[in-house]
C-alpha cells in the first residue's frame, strides 16, 4: 500500500509520472466539451435574435478561458503536484483557503458536473428511441431510464479509471476523439452540405443597450461551457516532463475547444432563423444541436445526431472522474480529508478509493434534481472558485522558493482580464431576480468549507498557515 502520510510539499517521484502529452491534452478537451455547447446557444438566440452577438459571446468566453489556461500553466509548472486548484490556493493563501477551495471543487467542480454530464448523455442517447425502449423495458425502469443509465455510466467509468493509468489514458483518448469527430461532423457537414442560409448572420450586430442585461447572465453559462481548461493541472503530479508538457496541454487543449465551439455555433447560425426562434418556447430551442441538425438535414438525421451527442458527453464524464480524485488525494495527504482518499492501489498506482467514492457520490446526485437545476447550482460557485485559483498567481509569482520554469506572457493582463469578467458575470447573476437564489446557494457551498475545516485540525509539526 502506498504511503498515506506523504504530503504534497515536494514533487512526486518519477515513477508516478505515467501520463504523456496527449493524455493531458485529451483531458483538457474532454473536460471542456459538455452540455453547454449543446444547449446554451439556442436560448441566447431566442432571447436576443442576434447571431453576431452569439458568436461574439462564445469568442469572448474563449478568450477568458485562454487567459485562465495561461495562468494555470504558470501555477502548475511551479507546483507540479497532484491536486490542481487545491494546491495552488493552499500555497498562495494558506490552509483555510485551500480547504475551502478543495472542498468546493470536489462538490461543484466534479461531483455535480459529472452528474450533469451523465444525465445529459443518457438524455441524448435515449430520447430518439424512447418509444422503442418503453416497449422493451419494464415500466419501472422505462420511466427512470435516464437516471438509471446515467448512474450506471458513472460507475462503469469510475471502475475503468480505478484500474490503471493505461486504462484511463485509453478511455479518455477514445472518448475525446469521438467527441471531436461528432462536433466536427456537425459543424463542417452542416456548413458544407446542409440546407441553411448565411443571411441569418445579418439579423443583428453590435448588441443594443436593451440586450446587454440579457447577454450578461448568459456569459456565465458560456464560461461554464468552457470550464475544464485547467484539467491537465490536476494531473500535474502524474505528467511526464511537466515544465514542458503542462503549458502545451493547457493552452493547446483550450485552443482546440475554442475552434470547435466557434465552428459549431457558426453551423447553428447557418441553420436556424433567429426570427423564427423568437416565436418558439424555450424548451423547444434548448436542444439547439438537434434543432439545427433537423433544419440542415431533416428529422432522421436529427435522431442519429441526437444520439451521437450523448457519446460526446462520455468524454466529459471520463475527464472529471479521472481528475477529480486527485484533489481528494492531495487533501488527504495534507490531513484535511478522510485518509482513505490518500491511498493508492498497491499495484496499479491509482487513487482507486477516491475514484470510486466520487463515482458513487456523483451517481447519487443524478437523482437529486433536473439537469438545469444542477447546472445553475454549479456554475456560479465554480466561477468564484476558478477566480480564486487564477488570483493565486499574484502571491505565488513572488515566491522565491518555488521554481518558475514557465512565465505566462503579458503578465498581469491575462489573470486580470479573467478576474474582471468573472466578477462581472457573478454580479450580473446575483442581480437577476430569477437566478439570485440559486447563485447564493452555490456560493454558500463554498462557505460550508469553513465549519468543515474545523473537523481537520492542523497536524503537529505541520505548517498551519
Amino acid at each position: 500500500m502506498a504511503d498515506t502520510q506523504r504530503t504534497d510539499r515536494s514533487p512526486p517521484p518519477a515513477d508516478e509520472r505515467r501520463f504523456g502529452y496527449w493524455a493531458g491534452h485529451f483531458v483538457v478537451v474532454g473536460s471542456m466539451i459538455g452540455t453547454g455547447i449543446l444547449t446554451t446557444s439556442g436560448t441566447i438566440l431566442q432571447k436576443t435574435g442576434n447571431p453576431p452577438a452569439l458568436l461574439g459571446l462564445w469568442a469572448l468566453g474563449g478568450v477568458i478561458a485562454l487567459c485562465g489556461a495561461l495562468t494555470v500553466a504558470e501555477l502548475a509548472t511551479a507546483l507540479p503536484r497532484p491536486g490542481g486548484d487545491y494546491i495552488f490556493v493552499r500555497e498562495a493563501y494558506g490552509r483555510g483557503a485551500g480547504f475551502i477551495s478543495g472542498w468546493a471543487t470536489c462538490a461543484l467542480g466534479f461531483a455535480a458536473p459529472v452528474a450533469v454530464a451523465a444525465h445529459a448523455a443518457l438524455t441524448y442517447l435515449t430520447t430518439p428511441y424512447a418509444a422503442d425502449l418503453a416497449e422493451l423495458l419494464p415500466p419501472w425502469i422505462a420511466v427512470r431510464l435516464v437516471p438509471f443509465g446515467a448512474s450506471a455510466l458513472i460507475l462503469v467509468v469510475a471502475v475503468i479509471h480505478a484500474r490503471g493509468h493505461r486504462h484511463s489514458a485509453g478511455l479518455q483518448a477514445v472518448a475525446t476523439i469521438v467527441t471531436a469527430g461528432v462536433l466536427l461532423a456537425l459543424a463542417l457537414g452542416g456548413i458544407l452540405f446542409g440546407r441553411g442560409d448565411w443571411r441569418h448572420l445579418s439579423a443583428g450586430g453590435w448588441p443594443p443597450a436593451s440586450q446587454w442585461p440579457v447577454l450578461a447572465p448568459w456569459l456565465i453559462l458560456v464560461g461554464y461551457s468552457y470550464s475544464g481548461w485547467n484539467g491537465a493541472g490536476y494531473l500535474a503530479g502524474e505528467l511526464r516532463h511537466p515544465a514542458r508538457t503542462l503549458p502545451r496541454c493547457l493552452v493547446g487543449g483550450t485552443l482546440t475547444v475554442i475552434v470547435l465551439y466557434l465552428a459549431v455555433n457558426l453551423a447553428f447560425v447557418y441553420a436556424l432563423d433567429p426570427d423564427q426562434l423568437k416565436t418558439l418556447p424555450e424548451e423547444t430551442v434548448r436542444p439547439v444541436a438537434e434543432l439545427a441538425t433537423r433544419a440542415l438535414f431533416g428529422p432522421e438525421a436529427a435522431r442519429v445526431v441526437g444520439a451521437s451527442l450523448g457519446l460526446c458527453l462520455v468524454a466529459t464524464v471520463s475527464a472529471y472522474i479521472l481528475t477529480g480524485p486527485r484533489v481528494a488525494l492531495a487533501m488527504a495527504r495534507d490531513g484535511v480529508f478522510p485518509a482513505f482518499a490518500a491511498r493508492l492501489h498497491p499495484t496499479r498506482g491509482t487513487p482507486a478509493a477516491a475514484t470510486l467514492t466520487l463515482g458513487v457520490v456523483s451517481a447519487g446526485l443524478v437523482w437529486a434534481g433536473s439537469l438545469e437545476e444542477l447546472l445553475d447550482y454549479a456554475s456560479v460557485g465554480l466561477a468564484a472558485l476558478t477566480g480564486l485559483t487564477v488570483a493565486s498567481v499574484f502571491p505565488l509569482r513572488r515566491r522565491a522558493d518555488l521554481p518558475h520554469p514557465y512565465r505566462l506572457p503579458l503578465y498581469p493582463l491575462p489573470p486580470l482580464v479573467f478576474l474582471v469578467f468573472t466578477g462581472a458575470v457573478i454580479g450580473s447573476v446575483l442581480a437577476d431576480d430569477q437566478k439570485r437564489d440559486t447563485g447564493l446557494w452555490s456560493l454558500a457551498t463554498l462557505l460550508v468549507g469553513i465549519p468543515l475545516s474545523l473537523l481537520f485540525p492542523a497536524r503537529p509539526g505541520r505548517r498551519a498557515e
